[in-house]
């Protein structure tokens, strides 16, 4: 059989020398695991709208992410604005079974049930310092969030941030939101 394509060449040569292509490959992995990679940050610092006041302000920011709210789906995402973490859905929450809560990691768990702006967004304002050294510290946020109605009754949907990047970007937003070096 004859080979014609341009990479030929490369393919005779690691028939004939295998050993040559595992140490090209060998070569190329320990490359890559010496390579640092970074991974992308889950939070931002930026002027946003305040979902509350609809002010724009200096906000830290999570990413957003979806979660089913028993009937349809939503988009969830955390803001912290100095005194308060807020959880802000598009879905109507149920506070009725006294279960809103989230976890950084393997802390206890903290419980709100003080609900504003439509019934939309939670709110966590007591011991907010504890909690943002919780998230400095942390890897990852689970909010569990029950969604209105309440009856047929659905269940607690648990939604899980990530906490790459928090620190940064708390450091910017005591800054006014100014980047940092």
């Amino acid at each position: 059989m004859i080979l014609t394509h341009p990479c030929a060449d490369a393919l005779r040569n690691l028939i004939a020398h295998p050993w040559r292509g595992l140490a090209l490959i060998a070569g190329l992995a320990g490359s890559l695991a010496l390579t640092p990679v970074q991974a992308a940050s889950a939070w931002t610092a930026t002027l946003h709208r305040d979902p509350v006041t609809r002010q724009s302000r200096c906000l830290l920011i999570s990413e957003t992410l979806t979660t089913s709210d028993g009937y349809d789906s939503t988009p969830v995402y955390l803001a912290v604005d100095g005194a308060s973490l807020q959880v802000i859905t598009e879905s109507e929450l149920d506070a009725s079974f006294n279960d809103l809560h989230l976890e950084v990691d393997t802390e206890p768990p903290v419980y709100s049930d003080q609900i504003i702006h439509k019934k939309m967004t939670l709110v966590f304002d007591q011991d907010v310092p504890k909690l943002i050294e919780q998230f400095r510290g942390g890897q990852k946020v689970t909010v569990h969030l029950r969604f209105w109605p309440n009856w047929p009754v659905t269940q607690s949907f648990p939604i899980q941030f990530s906490l790459v990047g928090f620190t940064k970007a708390h450091e910017s937003f005591t800054q006014g939101c100014q980047p940092t070096g």
